[in-house]
């Protein structure tokens, strides 16, 4: 049974790890010339620029953080305890749960794949 749920847990990272990887990357890349482009003033906001950036690399780490439980859970799988604290694996699932409902949701109503079908203004 603990073999089982090893595995289970590391799909579960690794799903987290796709959610946070891929996604913000994707919205960095396509509205990174958009961001670039607001202004106040006629003077750019680096400000924004950077906090994005920061946003950006907090979802590369969170990516990284999920990685390594998907092989600690793999590779602890015979072991009572996983190895993986509470926290880490609740909220991996929870967070990518919802956004996974929310990215069904939003392809039933509107026939498009929700963050992926965004496209710059």
């Amino acid at each position: 049974m603990s073999s089982a749920r090893g595995y289970l847990w590391s799909v579960v990272s690794f799903l987290s790890a796709a959610v946070y990887g891929s996604i913000p990357t994707y919205l960095i890349v396509t509205y990174w010339q958009f961001i670039n482009a607001i202004t106040w003033e006629g003077q750019p906001i680096y400000t924004l620029t950077l906090f994005i950036l920061f946003l950006w690399f907090v979802s590369l780490i969170l990516t990284l953080i999920y990685l390594v439980a998907g092989v600690r859970a793999i590779v602890q799988r015979k072991n009572e305890d996983l190895g993986i604290p509470r926290g880490v694996k609740w909220f991996g699932a929870i967070s990518s749960g919802v956004v996974i409902v929310f990215m069904i949701i939003w392809y039933i109503l509107f026939n498009e794949i929700a963050f992926f079908s965004a496209v710059s203004p």
